[in-house]
């Protein structure tokens, strides 16, 4: 399913901003679920556009352990995605496919990221890093 994945020395995860690359441009988007595979084709008749994924790694959250699982990317290849414009907010989904017994076995999950050779770039798209939470105000007093 990819309960996570790793790009420019993060951590990603879903209800995330992630870098993608939408239609030859690199984008930062809501990553928001996941879609099957299996019916890409309706998915692609709703509207969403196939998207690139870039990473380094990626992790499956093993239902026997518990515990993320990591995989690393094969050169050259992309996570495949899929940018839903429908929302009120556009949003990606990243497609999933069923595991072989071997995956299954090593990652302890039945579902697998989508994992092909990139329609644009397979190049990390730079995010800015998120703005730190600000520090508590040492003169704030308790009023109960």
């Amino acid at each position: 399913m990819c309960a996570s994945f790793e790009a420019n020395g993060k951590q990603w995860r879903p209800g995330r901003v992630i870098g993608v690359w939408n239609q030859g441009r690199p984008e930062r988007l809501v990553w928001s679920g996941f879609a099957r595979g299996e019916i890409l084709s309706w998915w692609m008749d709703k509207g969403c556009v196939p998207i690139d994924v870039p990473a380094v790694k990626f992790a499956e959250r093993s239902r026997r352990e518990g515990r993320l699982v990591w995989g690393d990317m094969p050169p050259g290849m992309v996570i495949r995605g899929l940018w839903d414009p429908s929302g009120s907010v556009p949003q990606v989904l990243i497609v999933t496919r069923q595991a072989t017994s071997g995956e299954e076995e090593i990652f302890g999950h039945e579902r697998m990221p989508l994992l092909m050779a990139p329609l644009y770039s397979c190049e990390l798209v730079p995010l800015p890093p998120e703005p730190e939470e600000p520090a508590p105000d040492s003169r704030q007093l308790e009023l109960f």
